[in-house]
């Protein structure tokens, strides 16, 4: 996944967690993030509205060269499109599903080139084919997507179906060991009403993890 991680937005629950964060990816121990530039976009220095953008926009430049890292508690996650932008993660709770999909949508613009050999003016080479949300809450996340994929169809008796038809646009992939596998909107559901599902929950027992041998020499 680190090809969507060239340019990342980070949602941060304050102004003084983005700076927290800033200063902590800057340490000195913290060596990989040291090729990202990371710019926060937070707080009355950043500007107000879309003047908090073109600082962001300078650091990607063309996108292709360069690494990034935008650090923000509420600025730009509304009415912005930054197309480089192909990965946020969330990391400060949110009640309002609204809220949470208004900025995970900031990472859904397409991002793409017309004409990228000068030959053929209806060419067009596609840069950004898929985009990712991280959530390290799997119960927080879950419960938004299905609060919000129920509020789409204010119609559907069955509250798995509503799910059902957000997850086939919106699929969700849970880490589990090595594997990363994709939940069925009844496992959403349940995640979201019961903090896990029945298949996972036999995954997590079923993990070879959880399996000490040892050596023991009998007299």
């Amino acid at each position: 996944m680190l090809p969507y991680l060239q340019h990342s937005f980070w949602f941060l629950p304050n102004v003084a967690a983005c700076h927290a964060m800033a200063n902590l990816l800057a340490e000195k121990h913290n060596t990989y993030w040291h090729d990202y530039e990371v710019v926060v976009s937070a707080g009355t220095s950043a500007g107000i509205g879309l003047e908090a953008l073109p600082p962001v926009r300078k650091a990607i430049g063309s996108g292709f060269d360069t690494k990034t890292i935008t650090l923000s508690c509420g600025k730009l996650t509304t009415g912005v499109t930054v197309a480089q932008w192909s990965s946020i993660l969330m990391l400060r709770n949110l009640k309002s599903p609204e809220t949470y999909f208004q900025a995970a949508f900031r990472v859904q613009s397409p991002w793409s080139i017309k004409n990228p050999n000068g030959d053929n003016p209806n060419e067009e080479e596609i840069l950004k084919p898929i985009c990712f949300v991280f959530d390290f809450a799997p119960t927080r996340a879950l419960r938004q997507l299905s609060e919000y994929g129920i509020g789409l169809s204010p119609g559907e008796a069955n509250p798995e179906n509503a799910v059902r038809d957000l997850v086939s646009f919106l699929p969700v992939l849970a880490y589990d060991g090595a594997n990363m596998t994709q939940i069925d909107a009844g496992g959403i559901l349940d995640i979201a009403m019961a903090g896990t599902s029945a298949t996972l929950l036999a995954r997590k027992w079923e993990s070879a993890m959880l399996v000490n041998v040892g050596y023991c020499q009998l007299n």
